[in-house]
C-alpha cells in the first residue's frame, strides 16, 4: 500500500489512507510468529514509550538493540555486517574503544563507549530486522506522528496551565527543557512527510498535512529552543522540495509559516528578544557568547590530545582540568558540538572516522532517494539525518543519553526507507 507516500493523485481521503496502512500494518503483524510480533508492536510502540521518560526511552532502545544481537547470532544472520555504513559505526567505536583505553579516567571512559554504541545498534535492529516491511515502516510513520501531535497537546496544557518558564521554555512532560527536542528528532521524520505531502500531494491530503506541520511547527517554536526550531524549519523547507514540488503551493506554505512566526513575536516580545536579538548577541564569534566559552573547551581538548583525544565521553569529567588555565571559559558536560567533541574526545582518528559513519548514514538515506524518488518518505529520508548532523550546529552530547534516544530514533527510521523498493519491483 502507497497510495499516501507514492501516488498523490489516487482518490483516497487521508482517513482512508491511514485507515489502510493500519489494516496493512494488522496484517503483517499476524503472518508473524508470536515473538516476532510482540517485538515490532514494541518498536512501533517507541514514539510514545520516548514521551515518558529517559529511562523508559533508554530501555526501549538497548532491549531492541541487545535482543538484535542476541537473534542475530542465534539465527546465524551476519550479512547486514557487509553493509558500508555499519562497517563505518565498528570501525569508529573501535577508535572510541582504544581512546577510552588511553584516558585520564580510562574505566569511566571504556564504560561509556560499550553502552554508547547502544544507539547504531538500535538503528541496525529497526533497518536489518524490524522495520524491513514497507507495511509496518509506514506504520511507524503514523505512531510518530500522532505521539509529535500528542507531544503538541501537552506542551499547549502546559501553557495554559502554567505558562512559560522564566527563561521563555517549555518543560513538559519531562520535568526538563527537552520538549523541543522531541518534536525536533523524535517527530523530524513524521514532520517532513507532512510537509512534503503539503506541498506535492493532491489538495484534500495537502490541506490536512500543512495544517498539522504547521501546528507542530508554531509549538516548536513555542518550546523556546532555538536550534530545535531552526532544524524543523529548515528542513521542512527542503523536504518540500525533494517530492514533486507544486511551486505555487510550496511558496504559499512558506509565506503561512512565516506570517506565523512573525505574529508569534509580535504578540510575544520575549519570544522574539530570545530567538532573534538573544541569539544573534550569542553566536560564537566573540569572547563573550555562552556557545563560544561552551565549544572553545573542547577544542583546547584536542589540542591536549590531537591523536586521540582526552577520551569517549571523558571531557565532563576532564573539562575542569582542560580549561584550568582559561578562567573566561565554562564547562558544561558536552562542547555543544558532535564534531568538536569527537575531536576533543577520540582525537583526529575519531573526527575522522566518526565523520566517514555520519556522513555514510546520510548517504545511504540519499540512495534511498535515488532508488524509489516517487515515493515520499523514500525522497525526504535523507534531510533526518542531514538536519541533525550538520557539521555547524549546537547540539546535545553526542555519547550522551537523552540526546542520542531521540536522535537515533529518527536516524533509524530514516534508514529504514532502503528497504521500501519501487512499487514496480516490491513483492510485499
Amino acid at each position: 500500500m502507497s497510495s499516501l507516500f507514492s501516488k498523490p493523485n489516487e482518490a483516497l481521503s487521508i482517513k482512508d489512507a491511514t485507515t489502510k496502512i493500519y489494516k496493512d500494518c494488522i496484517e503483517v503483524l499476524s503472518e508473524l510468529s508470536i515473538s516476532e510480533r510482540l517485538w515490532r508492536i514494541f518498536w512501533l510502540a517507541g514514539p510514545f514509550i520516548l514521551l515518558i521518560e529517559r529511562s523508559p526511552a533508554d530501555a526501549w532502545v538497548s532491549l531492541i538493540g541487545l535482543a538484535f544481537i542476541v537473534r542475530s547470532i542465534r539465527l546465524k544472520q551476519g550479512k547486514f555486517l557487509s553493509v558500508f555504513w555499519v562497517r563505518t559505526a565498528f570501525v569508529f567505536w573501535f577508535v572510541c574503544l582504544i581512546s577510552a583505553l588511553f584516558s585520564d579516567v580510562p574505566y569511566y571512559a571504556f564504560i561509556e563507549a560499550i553502552i554508547w554504541f547502544r544507539f547504531p545498534l538500535f538503528a541496525m535492529a529497526s533497518v536489518f530486522w524490524l522495520g524491513t516491511d514497507k507495511r509496518l515502516i509506514y506504520m511507524m510513520l503514523i505512531t510518530t506522528g500522532v505521539a509529535m501531535l500528542i507531544m503538541c497537546g501537552i506542551l499547549a496544557a502546559e501553557i495554559y496551565f502554567v505558562g512559560h518558564q522564566p527563561n521563555g521554555r517549555l518543560s513538559w512532560p519531562y520535568g526538563d527543557l527537552t520538549s523541543g527536542n522531541y518534536l525536533a528528532k523524535v517527530g523530524l521524520p513524521a514532520f517532513l512527510v507532512m510537509v512534503a505531502l503539503a506541498v506535492g500531494a493532491r489538495s484534500k491530503i495537502a490541506s490536512v498535512a500543512a495544517l498539522l506541520s504547521l501546528i507542530t511547527l508554531i509549538f516548536s517554536l513555542l518550546t523556546g529552543e532555538r536550534i530545535n526550531f531552526l532544524i524543523r524549519a529548515c528542513a521542512g523547507m527542503l523536504a518540500g522540495l525533494m517530492w514533486r514540488p507544486k511551486w505555487r503551493r510550496y511558496c504559499l506554505l512558506v509565506i503561512v509559516e512565516i506570517l506565523a512566526v512573525v505574529i508569534l513575536f509580535k504578540s510575544s516580545p520575549q519570544l522574539s528578544e530570545r530567538f532573534v536579538t538573544s541569539f544573534i548577541d550569542q553566536l560564537p564569534t566573540h569572547v563573550d557568547s555562552p556557545y563560544y566559552k561552551s565549544m572553545m573547551p573542547g577544542i583546547i581538548a584536542f589540542q591536549k590530545a590531537p591523536i586521540l583525544g582526552v577520551g569517549t565521553a571523558a571531557f565532563r569529567e576532564l573539562c575542569p582540568e582542560i580549561i584550568e588555565n582559561r578562567p573566561e571559559l565554562k564547562c558544561h558536560p558536552h562542547p555543544h558540538n558532535f564534531y568538536i567533541q569527537m575531536a576533543g574526545e577520540t582525537g583526529i582518528i575519531g573526527l575522522l572516522t566518526g565523520t566517514v559513519f555520519l556522513f555514510s548514514i546520510i548517504t545511504t538515506c540519499y540512495l534511498a532517494r535515488k532508488q524509489n524518488p516517487d515515493n515520499v518518505f523514500a525522497a525526504i529520508a535523507f534531510i533526518v539525518p542531514f538536519s541533525l548532523f550538520w557539521p555547524i550546529a549546537s547540539s546535545g552530547d553526542f555519547f550522551g543519553q537523552w540526546n542520542n534516544c531521540f536522535t537515533w530514533s529518527a536516524v533509524a527510521l530514516s534508514l529504514c526507507a532502503t528497504n521500501i523498493l519501487p512499487e514496480k519491483t516490491n513483492i510485499n
